[in-house]
């Protein structure tokens, strides 16, 4: 009897410390993958703010690169107004100094005439070449000759003269007009080279800060990669726990059954104590002590149809587990099964073959209906056609969740195939 209370006791305080643990645990693997799903979320709220910045940025490359072919264009058409503007002051150069020459000319010519002039008159009384020529006449109408002819060629030399002079202070004012253009196009080249010299130095800070957001995009997606292997390491876990806590939790009931059962076998053996001897009631109460165990052992054992398979019955990880004999025990997810198996050094490929485990990513669609958004699926290849497989799968959405539930897919090159070890 006071084995028997000792057993009720043990049974009850499994079952009162069993839970509380098995809670906690699941607590702590719970919060693990909240924090790995918050990390992924906050990761890729960063990286598409990364890509607007970026594409932000590429178009402001853009726009710079059209200003900076736009002030090249605008640099290229000041240089040919400087060029046809060089050659037009050059040219009224040239015409200055030609006016220069013909008006020296000229000067030479009225030297000249007054030379004959004086030669003519043959006395200076006035000072006045042009005076003691007509003075010097010998008759009244010789002076009156004279004196007509002296009019005509000083007004003539005059009027050359002053033409001539004219026509050099007019070249002169073309030519400080055209050298005031010429700077004013050179000052407007100057500031045209600056500008560019400065959209140019925008354009290279823009590249720049480009490439930097590029280089931030690459290392968050490498860190986005290592948070999500991390959900699924966390997944995994919070999936063993789950399982590890079932088998504690059968047990503290199996355990639990056993004493109640052991409590009835001491009633009854109580009933009957006239007649039973107390040896042989201990020995009832070991032999239903085995007899439990075994079913105990069995009933633990429908969890699963093999040791090893830690996966949920009912769901489609559950039966590639056990249709396959190899895959692993915490692969996670369906979706997850083809990273899980490669780092676990299995062969994982897009091409299909007999005895091969498919996963399908989460959303993919599957012959008519698509796999859960976030868990996907995994099934077992029984079969290769001609551009098609047949698969077996389970899963609580067939009416066999334990399978197999067989469907014929095209497509195969989309899905991600699992090959046995060799």
């Amino acid at each position: 009897m006071k084995k028997i209370k000792k057993t009720l006791f043990l049974s009850a305080t499994v079952m009162l410390l069993a839970g509380p643990a098995l809670a906690q645990t699941g607590s702590v693997y719970a919060d693990t993958v909240s924090d790995a799903k918050s990390a992924i979320s906050s990761n890729q709220s960063a990286g598409d703010k990364l890509v607007s910045q970026l594409n932000d940025m590429q178009d402001k490359v853009v726009a710079l690169q059209k200003k900076v072919t736009a002030k090249n264009q605008e640099i290229a058409n000041v240089e040919s107004d400087i060029t046809s503007s060089q050659n037009r002051l050059d040219e009224l150069v040239g015409e200055i100094k030609t006016s220069t020459i013909e008006l020296n000319n000229r000067k030479t010519v009225l030297r000249e005439q007054l030379v004959q002039l004086q030669k003519q008159s043959t006395n200076s009384v006035s000072g006045n070449v042009y005076v003691d020529f007509v003075l010097s006449s010998d008759n009244f109408t010789e002076l009156l000759s004279r004196s007509v002819a002296v009019g005509k060629l000083n007004k003539a030399n005059k009027d050359a003269m002053d033409a001539v002079q004219e026509a050099k202070n007019k070249l002169a004012g073309l030519k400080d007009e055209q050298s005031a253009k010429q700077d004013q196009l050179v000052a407007d080249k100057n500031k045209l080279v600056s500008e560019k010299t400065a959209l140019t130095a925008a354009q290279k800070d823009a590249d720049n800060a480009s490439q930097d957001l590029q280089k931030k995009i690459e290392d968050n997606q490498a860190t986005l990669a290592t948070l999500k292997v991390n959900l699924n390491t966390a997944l995994t876990a919070q999936q063993k726990a789950a399982n590890e806590a079932a088998q504690k939790q059968a047990a503290a009931e199996a355990a639990a059954a056993q004493a109640k059962a052991q409590t009835k076998t001491v009633n009854n053996s109580s009933n009957k104590a006239a007649e039973t001897p107390t040896t042989n009631v201990v020995q009832n109460v070991n032999g239903g002590s085995t007899n439990n165990n075994g079913s105990g052992s069995s009933s633990n054992g429908g969890n699963s149809s093999h040791n090893g398979n830690a996966y949920a019955y009912g769901q489609c990880t559950w039966y590639a587990y056990e249709r396959s004999g190899w895959a692993g025990s915490y692969w996670g997810n369906g979706a997850d099964w083809g990273n899980s198996a490669r780092a676990a050094g299995y062969t994982v490929n897009h091409t299909p073959a007999v005895g091969a485990i498919v996963s399908f990513a989460g959303g993919q669609n599957i012959g008519g209906w698509t796999a859960d958004p976030t868990y996907g699926h995994v099934a077992y290849v029984e079969s290769v056609g001609n551009g098609t497989i047949t698969i077996s799968q389970g899963g609580m959405g067939f009416s066999n969740p334990g399978g197999r539930n067989y469907q014929t897919l095209s497509n195969v090159g989309a899905y991600t195939y699992i090959h046995p070890a060799n």
